[in-house]
């Protein structure tokens, strides 16, 4: 049971394109959609933490905390997509998951964490990954959207370590979740209103979408992941994150019509090995009997972007 809801969490943040670029291509922008999503997933996932009897409230200097964290995971989300405007949406996701590599070279380079070959080769793949979604030498894939993607996975890599190094405690994951859509509400509004792009849902059509976008990549995708860690760890739960991109990618080329190459497979599965190799470093490197470089996990999703 918890694989299978490891795989529902990372396959519903994948499904985030299909209810997003429609709102998009009615005019929408991405803050205003950004602002939707938060607003419907924080209450929806209030809802849930509430029937859960979670606790909710939290000391002050961990809230402010939070808040300020939430700014970074905002962003991120927000670069995610205005990426969509650049990418196929598989491309950009694909990008975006990343940031478990990021979160790595972040502990390594400010927390010092040892450097070791698991990690090199990581880097190299990454490397490679992005190159290949570029379409090589004579791709024409925009360099605006994968700047802007890789600063999104920037961005979701530094809120991660930032709540790392936090150590929030007094509240469950879910009640952090909520917090975070809470002030990334907050941040999302404010950006959509002082930018002249909030728009109110003008169709049930709309807020059908706007609605599935928050419960199911927010909301179900959060919950099923916590449950999932509960079940088998998280370790294992992030390296079935891997269904996330795939997910996306799925959705992109079947439903959207994008592009369906050599470059895109290729450029997908080198960053999943990519990132599959980071998850699973510790483990590798436990199973050849030498102790992780890596002390803190890099995690997954913690809140969604």
């Amino acid at each position: 049971m918890g694989f299978f809801l490891a795989l529902l969490s990372s396959a519903a943040f994948g499904l985030i394109p299909l209810f997003s670029l429609p709102l998009m291509q009615g005019g929408m922008s991405a803050g205003c959609v950004l602002f939707y999503r938060f607003l419907f997933g924080s209450l929806a996932l209030g809802l849930i933490v509430v029937l859960r009897r979670e606790r909710l409230a939290v000391p002050l200097r961990e809230l402010a905390a939070l808040g300020l964290f939430s700014i970074m995971y905002a962003l991120a989300a927000l670069l995610m997509f205005h990426g969509f405007h650049y990418l196929p949406s598989g491309v950009a996701a694909t990008l975006q998951f990343l940031y478990p590599l990021m979160v790595m070279l972040i502990m390594i380079f400010f927390f010092h964490e040892r450097f070791s070959l698991l990690t090199a080769s990581s880097v190299a793949l990454a490397i490679l990954g992005v190159f290949l979604l570029g379409g090589g030498e004579g791709g024409s894939v925009s360099l605006k959207g994968i700047l802007l993607l890789l600063v999104s996975a920037l961005c979701n890599a530094v809120y991660i370590c930032g709540l790392h190094v936090a150590r929030i405690r007094s509240i469950s994951g879910l009640s952090i979740t909520f917090w975070v859509l809470f002030f990334g509400m907050i941040v999302s509004f404010l950006n959509a209103v002082l930018t002249g792009s909030f728009v109110g849902l003008h169709s049930w059509n709309e807020a059908g979408l706007a609605v599935l976008l928050a419960v199911i990549t927010a909301a179900v995708s959060n919950l099923a992941l916590v449950l999932a860690i509960r079940r088998i760890g998280s370790t294992l739960a992030s390296i079935l994150g891997v269904m996330e991109p795939l997910t996306a990618v799925t959705v992109g080329i079947l439903v959207f019509h994008e592009p369906a190459n050599a470059a895109v497979f290729s450029g997908v599965a080198v960053i999943c090995a990519a990132v599959l190799l980071v998850l699973a470093g510790p483990m590798i490197q436990e199973r050849f009997g030498g102790r992780s470089s890596v002390r803190a996990e890099p995690g997954r999703r913690k809140g969604q972007s």
